[in-house]
Formats: structure tokens, C-alpha cells, sequence
């Protein structure tokens, strides 16, 4: 096997490789894994030998049946880390990538169809013996309605049952996404995304980052400024929902150059549901001349905290979404921890008024993170000794 003096977590196989970049925001490093003849060999003999039913993979057999990346929701899509060229790849249709119910044409005369294609970008296989049904198959709902990143219970279960550290570690690396949405006349700069799941202490962890930035278009010529509406209309592309329970709207930012210099004002609106008051909203405005500033909002029915951090970066507004999740133990698809992130009324989950104080979720993960970092300089520090 080649490049064997590295540093990252092999998809395939539990020891470490070469790794292409690392990424600070999420902390993951992006791997690549080459194969001998011999193991390409092996690797091939290991699949299921059963009919394809009409899909040019296997996505039936001995294992089970072949589940899709989170990222993959099309024979021709995935994020820049799977899938950047957007090469044929492999794709189960009959699992869902979304909980939206279907629409009336696809009622009446089926979802549309897909072309036969030949694979030609090669994916891991993520194989489950599960029964497939909402319960396995559906997945959370996307930080925003742009992200394609569709993680199921199904997912979960494969990390865990992947026998040993080492090989759970590797596999939550596999479902590590990265790319970014292209902007359009709503959005103009897009939205650039970070998604890195995490096994630690027998637990899934997940980390979300996503960033984007506000410019201003046109200053009025004689007031220089320019005020520009957000989401007041249903734009999903300013809506973004850190958990079932909370959802953060960006609403309207306003530039002022006053003596040649800018600054902005930011507002957003934040819904909160609740079980026992009901649903309500908040609004929050930043002002760029107090300087950058984080707002905290962690969940009290699941275990999610996430944090806005905005700032002005010369004549622009540059805006951070962290979000941390703690996922449960995955060992059934009925897990408190899990149910309560799927579903809003699934599990009344109640996380304490201390708990939420301290972030707990927040520091959960950051240790997880760490602690691969750790091993990680420590496995490169014995590859240099031993050189």
C-alpha cells in the first residue's frame, strides 16, 4: 500500500495516510486510500454477489442493503470532499435524502426517472442489514435547505457496529462533508458548509460550520448607504434550523460609509417551539461598530448547542454558524438522543437550565476533536522518530 509515512485516518482501512489538507473549522483531514491490484481484487470478491435490480452497483445482497453517503443524493452529486467533479456515482434512489413528503405529480406518475449510468467515481459502500423504514432511513433535517448532507439512523448504526475503535473512528471519518453552494440573485455569495460526525465514548458526535458573507450592492449616491431585505419572504436560503426546536432567519442588513468608512447593521429573528408555552420568536440586531460578537442558543428538548458569530471584514459582513450535536449511542433507532434531534415531538427530552449554562455538547465534542488531533501528532512525531 502506498504512502504509508502520513497522517490521516483511511476510509477503508484503520491506520493512517496521507492526508490532502486539513480543515481548521471542522478539524477533519481529507484522505485519500490507494489500492494494490491485489487489494482492489479483494475488495471486489467481498461484494454481495446478488442481482442488481436494474441499478449498475450492487445495492442488495449477503450484507444487507447499500446505503448513500449523506452528501450523495443524485447519480451525479457529493460534496467537494466525495464527489468534487460531479462524476457518476453510486446511488440507492430508494433511500430517502430528505423527510418532505412527496408532491402530487410524484404521487400521480412516480418520481421522475433516472438514466442507467456506469460508475465511474468510486464511493464507500455503506452497507446495512437493518430493516429499511422511516425509522432507519429518515434523516435529521439540514442545517439549511441548500446543504445536502441527509444523515440517517442507518449511518449512525454503521460507525458503531464497525468493531473496533479504530475502524468506528474511520468510518465517522468517511461521512465527513465539505463543499459549498454556488450564490444566485437571493444569495449572492453562497454558502460554504463543514460537517465532521465524530465516535467518541461509545457516542455520535457531529460538528457543522457553515459561513457565508452579506456585501452590499449599490451605495445610494447621495446617502451612501444601502439597506437590503433578507428573508422577510419565505428565501430559505437566510433560514437555517440548528435542531427541530430552534430556527435562526436572517431578516435585513444595512451599510453606512460615513468619511469613507462602512459599517452594517445586522438583524435576525430566532423561533424557539416549545412544549409548554408554545412556539415564540425573538429578534436580535448586531451593529458592527461594537465589534465581532457571539450569540449562544443551546437547545433545552435535544442535545444541540450552536452559536452565531458575525463580523464586519472591511466593507463586508462575515457570518459563522457552529453547531454541536451529541447523537446517542446509536444502538437502536429509538434512542432518546436520537429521536429528540429526528423529530420535534418525537421524545419530550429535557436538558437542565446547568447543562445548557455550560455548553456541555459544545465541550463534548471540542474533546473529541482534540483527542484526534492528539493521537494524530503523536503518530506523526513516531513516523519522524522512526525516520
Amino acid at each position: 500500500m502506498s504512502n504509508k509515512s502520513s497522517s490521516t485516518l483511511c476510509q477503508r482501512h484503520p491506520i493512517f495516510l496521507s492526508s490532502k489538507k486539513e480543515n481548521t473549522l471542522c478539524g477533519y483531514k481529507e484522505a485519500s486510500c490507494d489500492l494494490s491490484d491485489d487489494e482492489e481484487e479483494g475488495e471486489q470478491k467481498k461484494a454481495p454477489r446478488t442481482e442488481s435490480l436494474g441499478f449498475p452497483f450492487k445495492v442488495e445482497g449477503s450484507l444487507g442493503w447499500a446505503g448513500n453517503l449523506p452528501c450523495v443524493h443524485g447519480p451525479t452529486e457529493g460534496c467537494s470532499r466525495h464527489n468534487e467533479n460531479k462524476l457518476p456515482i453510486a446511488w440507492n434512489k430508494r433511500v430517502p435524502s430528505t423527510k418532505k413528503k412527496p408532491t402530487l405529480k410524484e404521487r400521480l406518475f412516480g418520481p421522475p426517472p433516472v438514466a442507467e449510468y456506469d460508475e465511474v467515481r468510486r464511493s464507500e459502500r455503506i452497507w446495512s442489514t437493518l430493516h429499511m423504514d422511516h425509522s432507519t432511513a429518515d434523516p435529521i433535517d439540514p442545517l439549511n435547505a441548500s446543504i445536502p448532507y441527509a444523515l440517517a439512523y442507518y449511518h449512525l448504526d454503521w460507525v458503531r457496529s464497525g468493531g473496533s475503535a479504530e475502524i468506528q473512528k474511520a468510518r465517522a471519518n468517511t461521512l465527513t462533508c465539505h463543499g459549498k453552494v454556488a450564490g444566485n440573485s437571493k444569495c449572492p455569495s453562497g454558502v460554504e458548509y463543514w460537517v465532521r460526525p465524530l465516535w467518541h465514548n461509545n457516542s455520535f458526535l457531529l460538528k457543522q460550520v457553515v459561513r457565508f458573507t452579506i456585501s452590499p450592492r449599490k451605495l445610494h449616491p447621495l446617502f451612501g448607504y444601502d439597506y437590503i431585505m433578507l428573508g422577510w419572504s419565505s428565501e430559505e436560503c437566510w433560514t437555517f434550523r440548528t435542531c427541530p426546536h430552534y430556527r435562526q432567519r436572517f431578516l435585513s442588513c444595512e451599510f453606512q460609509q460615513t468619511r469613507g468608512l462602512m459599517k452594517s447593521t445586522v438583524s435576525y429573528a430566532t423561533k424557539q417551539r416549545s412544549f409548554i408555552t408554545g412556539d415564540y420568536s425573538s429578534r436580535t440586531t448586531w451593529e458592527s461598530v461594537y465589534g465581532p460578537r457571539n450569540y449562544a442558543f443551546n437547545c433545552q428538548y435535544c442535545l444541540t448547542d450552536s452559536r452565531i458569530f458575525m463580523e464586519m471584514v472591511e466593507d463586508k459582513v462575515v457570518v459563522h454558524l457552529h453547531v454541536w450535536k451529541d447523537l446517542g449511542k446509536a444502538k437502536d433507532a429509538f434512542d432518546p438522543r436520537w429521536l429528540a434531534a429526528l423529530r420535534p415531538e418525537g421524545t419530550i427530552f429535557k436538558r437542565s437550565r446547568e447543562e445548557r449554562k455550560q455548553s456541555d455538547v459544545r465541550v463534548a465534542v471540542q474533546e473529541a476533536m482534540d483527542e484526534e488531533s492528539k493521537a494524530l501528532r503523536s503518530f506523526k512525531d513516531g513516523m519522524c522518530a522512526a525516520a
